[in-house]
């Protein structure tokens, strides 16, 4: 039986217990990646004056001493040679997390319309002493004059994390898999989170869902997190969505094209009802199925529209 939802609002949701982790076939998988994960994740740079500094894979700028502090993203680590149980618990991961969205669309309606593609998850491993300053997830640290070249983390809208082992307050409460501290901080709301095992945090990509990892000590924390976007296909910058089926612990977007008829079957199967035209008569629906409507298409507008010259335009 699926546990009630926390909101802590602002956006963010935790779904305790949504899944079930084998961590004794799954923690030491990927703590023998983890190691890995650093050397690929980051390019190290000498600059002229012999200093050196490295950037990872999303274009971020490190000094070499935060590399060790900073949370390794363990990606692509699905291939044709990896066990089919370690396999089958990160497809059902995805699955976990797309039911968990369409839970929170339930509670966030309006978010629906913008739920146009989702990036496959990747497995964010902290070290003892590890942590991650206040951020959010569509920053892709833009400065005036310097625009970024990957700029996929600007299409985030709601982002998604499954806690692979738990936090715990003191050194004698770890029996096996267990760290302390590690939790997650939103300072706009006022919010801290403990993760644990098993469960689901769901939150805003934007300003709203800033958040900060405190330092993870005595044991090392592991978390799968995956996207849910909008926007069209942008190669240049690094977005290449696809309706292709991809496997779980690859890296890649896809189409999201079936989130409405799975987040109407989500609504009839949850309240009893067999036929749409009878749960949109039922208030308590109005507002969950308002977002489902379907409206006339806004492709090929642009054509239609009379062009004005810009001021900086030629005329």
């Amino acid at each position: 039986m699926q546990s009630d939802p926390i909101n802590y609002g602002m956006g963010i949701v935790c779904f305790p217990n949504a899944i079930d982790v084998d961590q004794d076939t799954v923690i030491p998988y990927l703590a023998g990646l983890k190691q890995k994960a650093i050397e690929e994740d980051y390019t190290i740079i000498e600059e002229s004056d012999g200093n050196h500094y490295a950037i990872n894979r999303s274009g971020h700028r490190y000094s070499i001493p935060d590399i060790d502090r900073t949370a390794s993203h363990i990606m692509n680590f699905i291939d044709n040679n990896t066990p089919k149980n370690i396999v089958d618990f990160f497809e059902n991961c995805e699955n976990t997390i797309y039911n968990s969205l369409l839970r929170y669309i339930e509670i966030y309606p309006m978010i629906f319309p913008n739920i146009w593609w989702k990036t496959l998850g990747h497995v964010l491993a902290y070290g003892p002493g590890s942590d991650m300053g206040m951020h959010n997830d569509n920053d892709v640290n833009y400065q005036p004059d310097f625009e970024p070249d990957l700029q996929l983390a600007t299409r985030n809208v709601v982002g998604a994390i499954i806690y692979l082992n738990s936090s715990v307050k003191n050194k004698e409460d770890i029996v096996k898999h267990e760290y302390n501290n590690g939790e997650i901080v939103f300072p706009y709301a006022n919010a801290t989170y403990a993760p644990k095992v098993g469960d689901v945090l769901l939150f805003p990509s934007n300003y709203l869902g800033t958040h900060e990892i405190k330092p993870c000590h005595n044991g090392s924390r592991y978390a799968y997190i995956g996207y849910f976007a909008q926007g069209s296909s942008d190669p240049d910058r690094g977005i290449f969505i696809t309706d292709e089926k991809l496997s779980a612990g690859m890296q890649g977007q896809i189409w999201v094209k079936s989130i409405r008829e799975d987040y109407i079957s989500y609504i009839l199967n949850k309240y009893g009802y067999e036929d749409l035209e009878v749960a949109s008569r039922d208030s308590r629906l109005e507002v969950a199925l308002r977002p489902t409507i379907v409206r006339p298409n806004s492709k090929g507008t642009s054509e239609n529209l009379p062009h004005k010259k810009g001021k900086n335009e030629k005329q």
